[in-house]
């Protein structure tokens, strides 16, 4: 963890070298987010929870709650099992062992917030838990939908809310 930790303010230093004009408020943003996944990766429990913001919500529940390390955003890569259905049920994808760096745009910005929380009222998910979340169209495919072909058939509908089981496997 302190590892991570010194990763982060690595990242921070060379930000700072690069945007001198922003550096102190992006230090800051910095700061706050990492105290606030801190303090809520401290809480702990399980249960459900209803997260608001940008007129979208997050329903998730902590099936299991992890015990390991928690990701950081633009730092960490983390390997999950998931699967992904749509609102009336119908599995859409699966995958076992998916690697992927956290923040880096890999995947749909709620995919992202799912397991590094959103800073306000998604917690960050533990190595080890696994977490039932509703993500909103807007922290997915939007009105644009994915996997559609040139009839304009999608295997995820546009403004579609994507259901997820993750199990968050391993941080490094």
């Amino acid at each position: 963890r302190v590892a991570r930790r010194a990763r982060a303010a690595a990242l921070e230093r060379d930000e700072e070298a690069l945007c001198a004009p922003v550096a102190a408020l992006t230090k800051r943003a910095l700061l706050v987010a990492v105290t606030a996944a801190a303090a809520l990766a401290g809480r702990g429990g399980g249960g459900a929870a209803r997260a608001e913001g940008e007129n979208a919500s997050f329903e998730y529940t902590d099936v299991v709650v992890g015990k390991g390390a928690d990701p950081i955003a633009g730092v960490d890569v983390v390997k999950v099992n998931y699967t992904l259905s749509l609102g009336d049920g119908s599995k859409v994808d699966s995958a076992k062992f998916f690697v992927f760096g956290v923040g880096t745009g890999e995947v749909v910005k709620g995919f992202d917030i799912a397991l590094c929380g959103d800073g306000d009222n998604v917690t960050p998910m533990r190595v080890g838990g696994v977490r039932t979340i509703r993500i909103p169209a807007q922290f997915a495919y939007g009105s644009r939908g994915a996997g559609c072909d040139k009839a304009g058939q999608c295997t995820i509908p546009p403004d579609a809310d994507l259901m997820f089981q993750i199990e968050l496997l391993e941080v490094r």
